[in-house]
């Protein structure tokens, strides 16, 4: 009996192994059905009725303008493309793999049933129906969708798909489709991948599988991998954390059983953070109440991606009220990561809670004080000082670095906020250890707005502005970013308003302005703040409340979707309010010059290879630039207002005596990074 045990489990392990694999029904290279004439085909054509005799037929990729391997007719809206394979008893496997790339929009479907549609419009598609948006990565995006083998009947099966152009100017279009079937039993992935608490030197990886496995990761600095790291537990939510990783790095990856390979393309990597209190670029994403699951959702994101272009996303901030209508596994499942999932393989990202999130339950009760909702088991976030920032040992509120950002996620919902709680203790000292140059807060209930929510009225709010946001200002924290109001409202650079928005006055602006003419200027005498309401990210709403809008707001729109898009370099923050259509209704500047040292008469301030002399100065700067590549030089004055800007490549000299007396800012810029001195004028 025991040897025969033992034979069984070996046939066991080999039929695992032997079903972990997928076969390939439709290869990349298939040889495709295509019609490219503009023609309404109506919608017989994607029936397994339907004659496609007379079409031509090429092998993929198809398309136009990107040198395809088969060049079709140029400058049509619509493109449609037929292929029938024989699929012998479908039932027997668990589900089927589409791995396709578009260009630009995309509906696919199965034996004349729709189950695949990506950056198109929701209704009826026409074939004069525009795709959503141009494609930024020219078809470039391997995009993975799952389908049960219910869509498929035992025998002949037609794939059909049309391709739509955004323009019928547009120059190019692509098509390819991989069809492939996945054996009864061999896991799937259900969630993920998603990465967590990324550091210079570590990273975290999640996947939900649909039956328990063992794990396996593979990472490298190319697609070859060459590093791996296992876990011989049999679950269906996987975690592996790798380490050992470089700072400031690209890392392609893989996931899957140590049998076979679930997932693992070019779309599939990670950045690891900067070195801390490093000066390059930082790109943020921020928004809140995203998680719906509706065609202004979709809007939100397919924005941001456009105007992202090809460059790299760094970090993905969550305003809370993620998941709607409760947080539950289902809501995050359907309405986040089946949303995001291209983001979620690559991006960076860090929530923060709403009281959705934790299920409505009641501000501060003793189910919301407590873990038990979703949200505590979906993620891995850094609590433990691992990733910068002062340990908080709960998941309810954490800090972490990005370069020179310090950033911190509260709870404005499930955790006390006075003076005496647990997390108001944490937060002021986490604020007090804090040395990088710049300090990001967010949350969800947001301490100042009269959208959908009254911040003069409604406790959570009323709390966070009276407890926290003193808290905040002592620190002289840079930006605070919440959710909540369905409607974005930004305030005006700001400290000192803590009561209710009848006490609002001039005393409290820092600086006059919107910070986009003339930049924010955050110094020794200018300890100001700016709020931003961003609760739009998939809700929106015509609703205001008394008082709209709010006497600290310089911005106040409702009715509309959008989020927030924010650089960082070295000094100077970017700011932008980004709307679903891609335009841009608000944007600031901030710039945070280093504290300088004031030299002698003649003596040289040096920044790196930049040299300012002398310093201080009578009227005459001057300004050597050595090897480093510095494109332009802008003055401003104490306040803040640009008055001097000049491309400098050598050698250059300005002339400041037409000035009055006192201190001025030096803004040094190159491709990559922003360099700010002070400089004193004293004639």
């Amino acid at each position: 009996m025991k040897a025969k045990s033992i034979v069984l489990c070996i046939l066991s392990l080999l039929l695992f192994n032997i079903s972990s694999f997928a076969a390939v029904v439709i290869p990349k290279t298939a040889i495709w059905k295509y019609k490219a004439n503009g023609s309404n085909q109506g919608s017989g054509w994607r029936n397994t009725t339907y004659n496609d005799a007379s079409w031509t037929s090429g092998a993929a990729e198809l398309g136009y303008g990107d040198s395809p391997v088969t060049t079709i007719t140029a400058s049509k809206i619509t493109y449609y493309f037929r292929n029938t394979v024989n699929i012998s008893n479908p039932a027997q496997y668990s589900n089927f793999t589409v791995n396709l790339r578009r260009d630009d929009g995309i509906v696919v479907y199965v034996n004349g049933i729709e189950v695949i549609r990506n950056n198109m419009p929701t209704g009826t598609i026409l074939y004069n129906t525009l795709a959503s948006t141009n494609c930024s990565d020219d078809g470039a995006t391997i995009f993975t969708f799952t389908l049960p083998s219910s869509s498929f009947i035992n025998g002949n099966n037609v794939i059909a798909a049309e391709v739509h152009n955004d323009a019928k100017t547009s120059s190019d279009i692509t098509f390819e489709l991989e069809l492939l079937s996945n054996l009864s039993g061999a896991p799937t992935i259900t969630r993920g991948p998603y990465i967590q608490s990324t550091t210079a030197g570590t990273t975290i990886l999640k996947w939900r599988t649909n039956t328990a496995c063992d794990s396996k990761v593979q990472w490298g600095s190319t697609s070859t991998y060459g590093n791996s790291k296992t876990d011989a537990s049999l679950v269906t939510d996987h975690e592996i954390q790798i380490t050992g990783l470089a700072a400031n790095s690209k890392y392609f990856y893989s996931i899957g059983t140590t049998s076979a390979v679930i997932q693992g393309n070019t779309a599939n990597f990670l950045w690891t953070a900067p070195t801390t209190g490093s000066t390059q670029k930082v790109r943020v994403w921020a928004l809140g109440d995203f998680g719906v699951g509706t065609a202004a959702q979709q809007s939100v994101v397919n924005s941001y991606v456009t105007y992202l272009g090809a460059n790299k996303n760094d970090m993905w901030l969550w305003l809370g009220d993620n998941a709607y209508n409760t947080g539950t596994d289902a809501e995050y499942q359907s309405n986040v990561f089946n949303i995001y999932g291209n983001q979620f393989k690559s991006w960076n990202f860090y929530p923060a809670l709403g009281n959705h999130d934790y299920g409505n339950a009641g501000y501060k009760t003793a189910a919301t004080l407590g873990t038990g909702f979703p949200y505590f088991s979906i993620f891995n976030l850094p609590t433990t000082g691992q990733a910068g920032g002062l340990s908080s040992g709960t998941e309810k509120y954490y800090s972490y670095n990005w370069a020179n950002i310090h950033f911190i996620a509260l709870d404005s919902y499930g955790a006390q906020n006075n003076s005496t709680s647990p997390m108001y203790t944490w937060l002021q000292n986490d604020l007090a250890a804090n040395t990088q140059k710049w300090t990001i807060v967010y949350f969800h209930h947001p301490p100042y707005s009269k959208g959908t929510h009254n911040s003069d009225t409604e406790l959570e709010l009323k709390d966070m502005r009276t407890n926290i946001v003193p808290l905040l200002e002592t620190y002289k924290v840079d930006l605070v970013l919440n959710g909540h109001s369905h409607t974005y409202e930004r305030s005006y650079f700001m400290h000192g308003h803590y009561g209710l928005e009848s006490t609002f006055n001039s005393s409290m602006i820092v600086q006059t302005g919107d910070g986009n003419a003339v930049p924010y200027l955050k110094d020794a005498t200018h300890n100001g703040t700016v709020y931003a309401v961003c609760g739009v990210g998939g809700k929106s709403s015509s609703a205001t409340t008394t008082g709209y809008p709010h006497n600290a707001m310089i911005k106040s729109f409702t009715s509309l979707n959008g989020s927030i898009a924010f650089e960082i370099t070295g000094d100077s923050l970017v700011y932008k309010f980004l709307k679903s259509d891609g335009t841009i209704p608000d944007q600031f500047k901030m710039i945070k010059p280093s504290t300088p040292r004031l030299s002698t008469e003649n003596e040289e301030s040096t920044i790196e290879e930049l040299t300012i002399y002398p310093n201080p100065t009578s009227g005459i700067v001057n300004i050597r630039t050595g090897s480093m590549d510095i494109t332009s030089i802008e003055v401003y004055n104490a306040i803040g207002k640009l008055i001097l800007t000049d491309e400098v490549y050598n050698e250059k000299s300005f002339d400041l005596s037409n000035y009055a007396n006192g201190e001025y800012i030096i803004i040094a810029k190159t491709n990559n990074n922003t360099f700010t001195r002070k400089i004193l004028l004293n004639k």
